[in-house]
């Protein structure tokens, strides 16, 4: 018995070392989130609950700031801006990467690695080089108005195409719909091709085919993406600052404002847990509505 004993006690010794191994690993993961994110976000929780201007902030402990921002004209006005452009900018990018991730998945071929290499070579341009260039596209000397009038398609610029919603939107696709077309095109890569070859032996055209079979199994990597362009686009607070003007402005340039402007921290805190909130409610009741639908999960065979 002690033989036997002593032949099953370095499998245990074992075991915690195999345990320990994989804590070790992620301890400086663990250290980064907590000094980086974490520490952060307590020091703004803290700020919220104090009352502060021009840069410094003082006790009691009190809940004005947040009253404040919830009654704030402004901010409901900005709320709205933001959540419109969240949306179109998340509707848009998904509708557009949908069909490029598909055509990547099952019908690029040997061109699928050049465009996938082109497609990660766009993030090596800079997030202002980018919202830049649709400032100079989009301006009444930009090349979109100087091309039309060049073609005698109108005769004056187009004021209405920059410093408004829809600049502000369509420089978020352009910046997101890289990271959008790779989300999706790892999504679709479960899912085997013969799904839609069995799909079209019984009949189904292709619209059909995207629509029971297609979209139904995309269901959670799509609402993934579209809930992240939706949270970043929202609450970007650089793109509206040079292509916005008074129409394109955002919750996050109100929040910037407080900080570096006006010096209101713990109104600008405040806001930013606010803003905070409806991102995790929006999160959760997409989660919710996919567990219900049963489409939490990418359910495939073979």
């Amino acid at each position: 018995m002690s033989a036997v004993a002593q032949d099953a006690a370095p499998p245990e010794r074992t075991d915690r070392r195999t345990t320990a191994a994989p804590l070790a690993l992620t301890l400086p993961a663990l250290a980064m989130m907590l000094v980086f994110f974490v520490v952060p976000l307590a020091v703004f929780a803290v700020y919220s609950f104090l009352s502060g201007a021009l840069f410094s902030v003082s006790g009691p402990f009190t809940i004005e700031s947040y009253l404040d921002a919830l009654r704030s004209s402004l901010t409901r006005v900005l709320a709205k801006n933001s959540a419109i452009v969240g949306l179109l900018a998340a509707t848009t990018t998904v509708f557009l990467s949908l069909p490029i991730a598909y055509w990547l998945r099952y019908v690029a071929g040997r061109w699928r690695t050049l465009v996938l290499f082109l497609i990660t070579a766009t993030f090596f341009a800079s997030y202002l080089v980018r919202i830049y260039a649709w400032r100079s596209i989009l301006g009444e000397s930009g090349l979109l108005n100087s091309g039309l009038q060049r073609l005698g398609v109108i005769d004056d610029p187009l004021g209405f195409l920059l410093y408004n919603k829809f600049s502000v939107t369509i420089a978020l696709v352009h910046i997101f719909l890289p990271y959008v077309v790779l989300v999706l095109y790892a999504g679709f890569n479960p899912l085997s091709s013969a799904l839609l070859e069995s799909a079209q032996d019984l009949g189904a055209n292709a619209f059909l085919r995207w629509r029971r079979v297609i979209l139904p199994l995309m269901a959670a990597p799509t609402a993934t993406a579209f809930v992240f362009v939706f949270v970043l686009s929202a609450g970007d607070y650089v793109t509206p600052q040079l292509i916005g003007g008074t129409d394109g402005v955002l919750l996050g340039v109100e929040v910037q404002a407080e900080f570096k402007a006006v010096g209101n921290f713990p109104l600008g805190a405040a806001t930013s847990f606010l803003m905070l909130a409806a991102f995790v409610l929006c999160y959760a009741l997409t989660i919710i509505a996919l567990r219900l639908a049963r489409l939490d999960r990418i359910r495939w065979s073979t």
